[in-house]
């Protein structure tokens, strides 16, 4: 009895690291049941939450090596022992070979459905356009989208139950699993779409929707948005957008959330009312506000409702969820 308590006690002082691969099974196990399922769910989510905050201030993405390590800790955390980790593991893998298939398929310019529908339009715009600078903005759009649209999207604002065609039938393990999979991908995909994008506003300035239509300026604005990791790049484009917003030659929504982004980032307060968080079950609060009196003033101007009608949709979505911590950090994608 005493070495087993010794044993647990030295398991549950050791940190997790992540950034040398996934840890041996045994182990993870091991310090599941010394820890207890609570302690050991925080000490990974930190773990992951470590790693991911020294990759971007270092300037890289994970590797592929620590994608799989947080997939494989978070399918731990929902498994009861190694057996029912190996059968969730080889689900979550077969579904993501689904996926990949899909994938191909979807940006190759098949007819996709729901959720997909954006995808299948982008990708098909991509393939017809005669601008290569368009086509390029379309392909990046399609494959951003493809990447984001999934679980993830779903459960919160869809329901629970809802899954895409390839993961019908995974257990809470399997869906860790692919979701920590997939958020491997997107520090690399917003890296380099941003600097694809930088580049090509830089020499030939922003996607008016006078010359090149609503999809090509709601298409850049989708890689900003997702630019976390470069918020001067972000700010550059937001002076970019202060007076095209007001000539209608870029959405005012666009304007709208991509100052109240950049202003949380900086830790400014927003102006618009667009960024907030989940604060309890149904109750979605506003990010601090420059001068509330005005925010509605602000809205109508960008064409958003009023901010208590955006509330109260927003509170919708917050029904069975945990207080949302915080913004994410740079870097980190969402």
């Amino acid at each position: 009895m005493i070495h087993i308590a010794l044993l647990a006690t030295l398991l549950a002082s050791q940190p997790i690291e992540l950034d040398r691969g996934p840890m041996p099974l045994g182990q993870a196990f091991a310090l599941k049941r010394a820890m207890g399922e609570t302690a050991f769910a925080a000490r990974v989510e930190a773990a992951t939450d470590r790693f991911r905050e020294r990759a971007a201030a270092a300037g890289h993405c994970e590797t592929p090596a620590q994608t799989a390590a947080a997939a494989e800790l978070a399918a731990v955390e929902r498994s009861g022992d190694a057996q029912a980790w190996t059968r969730s593991r080889a689900a979550a893998e077969a579904a993501l070979a689904r996926r990949r298939t899909l994938r191909r398929l979807y940006l190759g310019g098949a007819a996709a459905p729901f959720p997909y529908n954006l995808v299948g339009k982008m990708a098909a715009r991509a393939k017809a356009e005669p601008n290569p600078r368009l086509a390029e903005l379309y392909r990046r759009m399609a494959e951003d989208q493809f990447s984001r649209i999934d679980s993830q999207t779903l459960r919160p604002f869809v329901g629970p139950g809802v899954h895409t065609s390839w993961e019908q039938g995974l257990d809470e393990a399997a869906l860790a699993y692919v979701d920590a999979a997939i958020e491997g991908e997107w520090c690399a995909m917003d890296v380099a779409n941003a600097s694809w994008l930088k580049a090509d506003i830089r020499a030939h300035g922003w996607y008016r929707i006078s010359i090149h239509g609503a999809d090509a300026d709601r298409a850049a604005w989708v890689i900003v948005q997702h630019a976390r990791h470069d918020l001067a790049f972000q700010e550059e484009v937001l002076a970019m957008l202060e007076p095209l917003w007001r000539s209608g030659e870029t959405r005012g929504e666009t304007y709208a959330d991509l100052y109240d982004q950049t202003a949380r980032l900086t830790g400014r307060p927003g102006r618009f009312g667009v960024d907030g968080d989940c604060t309890a079950p149904g109750v979605w609060t506003p990010a601090p506000l420059e001068d509330p009196s005005a925010t509605d003033g602000w809205r109508a101007k960008a064409g958003l409702p009023p901010l208590a009608q955006s509330i109260a949709a927003h509170s919708r979505n917050c029904a069975d969820r945990d207080p949302d911590p915080g913004p994410a950090p740079p870097g980190a994608g969402r």
